[in-house]
């Protein structure tokens, strides 16, 4: 059977974009719902990334930033460091967020970019949220120091360049 991870991520390739046109959609929101439940015991049973983290550092400075919104706008470039260190796992993620062609690894990139257009939040933009290329340092900082055992959860070790470049790469 499907892991609790990758069924939680197979109910976010339809069900979402449902939710957000069509509120009213019952079973689409009920799907959105187990998914975040099911999500909530994965990080209960294995913790949240070092994705978190970075987010978590974005909203002691920017608390108007959307925990969510937040994650969206950092992902690709989150992702984009682990290509080489999780291929298999990557491209379990892409297939499971309805890219069921997947080939390499970069596929995952653009089923999250798709997911994203299908849920009208790609054009989010950190600098709307008052975000500066000048704080990426102690962003990357705080994220280190103060949720730094994250990063023991990603699939290879992630430096404070690699966080200051994860926040340079996503920004708009």
């Amino acid at each position: 059977g499907a892991s609790l991870p990758l069924t939680a991520v197979s109910l976010t390739d339809t069900s979402p974009p449902t939710a957000v046109h069509a509120g009213g959609n019952a079973d689409a929101r009920a799907d959105v719902a187990l998914a975040n439940t099911l999500a909530g015991f994965v990080e209960t049973l294995s913790s949240c990334t070092g994705e978190h983290a970075i987010e978590h550092a974005l909203r002691a400075y920017h608390p108007a930033l959307p925990h969510g919104a937040g994650l969206i706008m950092i992902s690709k470039a989150y992702l984009s460091r682990f290509m080489e260190s999780s291929g298999d796992r990557l491209l379990d993620l892409a297939r499971a967020l309805g890219h069921t062609d997947a080939a390499k690894p970069e596929d995952v990139i653009s089923a999250r970019t798709n997911l994203e257009k299908r849920c009208n939040v790609y054009e989010l933009r950190r600098s709307g949220y008052g975000v500066k290329p000048e704080d990426f340092g102690k962003i990357a900082d705080n994220a280190i120091d103060t949720m730094g055992g994250l990063f023991r959860v990603d699939p290879r070790p992630l430096t404070r360049e690699d966080v200051i470049g994860i926040l340079a790469d996503s920004y708009k």
